[in-house]
């Protein structure tokens, strides 16, 4: 409900409930002023009227002398009751005259009679006559009544009026009460109204779309409130809240830029001789070598790569912060994949003396929609965390689909140990940055304390999460949920059916490319992979000397380094699109060290046809040329 409306709901019944009690008690003061004003009347009219009237005519007998001649006497009782009746027809109100020893009714107005009960009535004095007056209930209906005793003819004098017309008249009064309540209720409504939307609502809703500017441009605000009041004051707080924000905005995001630029130049310095040691070792493996120097190359080889996924761990932890993880959604099947993972870490739990179990259920002919780069690596960290901790024990791999016949299918993946487990005061901090189950871990086991939070983190961006129940001593069990598609593997098939599929294809032999690579040792290392391809290989050590022998050879593809001296792989391949014969065309493979997806959109917006990163690997280099070439 809007605030406007709030106020009202809260206001209107107040004011209802005030404006209905003060014409309550108006009612009240108006019925008893108009009963006071009635009695007035009827008292005047007994006195002044009634009164007069019967004196007038006692007097007239008097002086006559014939005060004790009956039958004059009665002749102007007589008269006056003429007189009474005339008065009836006129006011409206009942004359009575009775006896005064035995309430005998010599005169009244009325078919029928009875006297008023005077025990409770009010007394007054009017012109020397005691006057008692009241309400009562005579004959079944209310009155008011007034009354006074005439001694000489030893009368008692009663007038009285029905209180049907004080009624309508009161009634009149009350509607009429009713409708100005009403009126003044609607109008006070809406002037209120107007006052708490000018004075209230206007600068909240000006404070609201500021708030609403802040949030979501993160950009400062002006906003033109010039009250001198608490919202005025707030108005004037959100502009200095929002000139900080934009502040620290610009900071930040020149901190992230900051960020993104050294992790992109770390990326390219790391990854540029790593590139060469696994290339190198990869080689020095394909050479005769004895026992010794096969291990040694072996290890070689092994530590590289782990040093290379500690790099991806925090490359991908930059990315995941910064909010330029992308999500690249592909059909495959997960008990093959997952499979696959469990056999390519199977060398590492042998090497721990821990046996790798894979199990699954409802997966056999299914494929599911996900990013498999994604939910690889949330398997390999979790996987590769139990070997490490579980040495001659147990880590089991399973996997099923949950709610497969729902909207929201699930697969739900489960790694559990019989390792070391984790203490239940470090459990609730085990998926944070840079932290381990024990300080000790990580000079005992190694590892950067970034996995399961990249994890995690991961997890979530596939609209999953990652729990874990451990005992220390016993084992751990993480169990991972992401939401995915699912479909019957027989469908995809007959749609691979009718697809070309690129791993099939075989490169021609004796392709011509041109390797554009400042560093002598990538350098070998590209050429041994691409010589092993089948390739002739020619060489430049810049992008000014590829540019020129692209410019006067025929090749068949480029692969271009990036970042490379006197003229980089950008600028080059500009050039080379830029110039004006058939090696414009020529298809071009940039070879980076930067991780990051949105510099590789740059690099191919340069005119590139398609990025390989570092460290690169013979597959890589087959698959990008199959792609280019096709």
């Amino acid at each position: 409900m809007k605030i406007k409306f709030k106020l009202l709901a809260t206001f209107v019944p107040i004011l209802f409930i005030g404006m209905t009690t003060t014409g309550y008690w108006s009612y009240l003061t108006a019925y008893e002023s108009v009963r006071e004003k009635e009695y007035q009347l009827l008292t005047q009219t007994l006195s002044l009227t009634f009164m007069e009237l019967v004196n007038e005519r006692h007097f007239l007998l008097v002086n006559s002398g014939l005060e004790n001649v009956p039958v004059f006497r009665d002749a102007y009782q007589n008269e006056v009751f003429d007189e009474l009746k005339l008065l009836h027809r006129s006011t409206g109100k009942h004359y009575t005259v009775t006896n005064a020893s035995s309430n005998e009714i010599l005169f009244s107005t009325q078919e029928t009679w009875s006297r008023p009960p005077t025990d409770n009535a009010s007394i007054v004095s009017v012109n020397s006559y005691k006057v008692a007056f009241g309400e009562a209930e005579l004959n079944g209906e209310k009155v008011l009544f007034a009354c006074t005793s005439f001694a000489p003819w030893n009368w008692k004098l009663t007038i009285s009026q029905p209180t049907n017309a004080l009624e309508r008249s009161l009634v009149k009064i009350t509607w009429t009460a009713l409708l100005v309540t009403l009126l003044s209720l609607i109008l006070v409504s809406f002037l209120l109204g107007r006052v708490i939307h000018h004075f209230v609502l206007k600068p909240v809703s000006k404070i609201k779309q500021a708030t609403g500017h802040i949030a979501e441009e993160k950009s400062q605000v002006s906003i033109s409130v010039q009250e001198h009041d608490e919202l005025g004051e707030l108005a004037r707080d959100v502009e200095v809240m929002s000139a900080d924000i934009a502040d620290y905005v610009t900071k930040a995001q020149s901190a992230s830029k900051a960020k993104t630029d050294f992790l992109a130049v770390m990326s390219h310095e790391i990854r540029t001789p790593l590139n060469g040691i696994q290339g190198l070792a990869t080689l020095l493996l394909e050479t005769p070598l004895d026992e010794k120097q096969k291990q040694y190359a072996t290890d070689l080889k092994t530590s590289a790569g782990i040093l290379a996924q500690v790099i991806n761990d925090v490359l991908d932890l930059s990315k995941i912060e910064s909010g330029r993880t992308e999500m690249d959604l592909t059909e495959f099947n997960p008990d093959d994949m997952l499979r696959d993972l469990v056999t390519l870490l199977g060398t590492n739990a042998s090497a721990n003396n821990t046996r790798l179990e894979y199990r699954s259920r409802d997966l056999g002919n299914v494929v599911i929609t996900s990013d498999i780069t994604k939910l690889r690596q949330i398997v390999i960290n979790l996987t590769s965390n139990a070997i490490k901790f579980t040495r001659e024990g147990t880590v089991t791999v399973s996997a099923k689909l949950k709610g497969r016949e729902t909207e929201n299918p699930q697969l739900v993946v489960a790694v559990k140990d019989t390792g070391i487990g984790i203490a239940p005061e470090r459990l609730q901090h085990i998926f944070e940055k840079f932290m381990q189950s024990d300080t000790s871990i990580s000079r005992r086991y190694g590892g950067t304390g970034l996995g399961l939070s990249i994890a995690k983190e991961l997890a979530q961006l596939l609209g999953g999460d990652i729990k874990v129940v451990s005992r220390e001593g016993e084992g751990s069990c993480f169990t991972v949920n992401v939401q995915v598609k699912v479909r019957s593997a027989d469908e995809q098939q007959q749609e691979q059916l009718q697809e070309f599929d690129a791993s099939e294809a075989q490169l021609s032999s004796g392709l011509r490319v041109l390797l554009a690579e400042d560093n002598a040792i990538n350098a070998v290392v590209a050429q041994a992979l691409l010589e092993q391809l089948g390739c002739h290989v020619d060489t430049a050590e810049n992008g000014l000397e590829a540019s020129i022998k692209v410019e006067s050879n025929a090749y068949d593809a480029v692969f271009m380094d990036i970042h490379m001296p006197v003229m980089d792989g950008v600028e080059a391949t500009q050039r080379i699109r830029a110039a004006k014969n058939n090696s414009a065309s020529v298809p071009i493979i940039g070879l980076t060290a930067e991780a990051f997806t949105e510099r590789h959109q740059v690099f191919i917006q340069a005119g590139m046809n398609d990025v390989v990163t570092k460290p690169v690997t013979l597959e890589a280099l087959r698959k990008s040329l199959l792609v280019t070439l096709h």
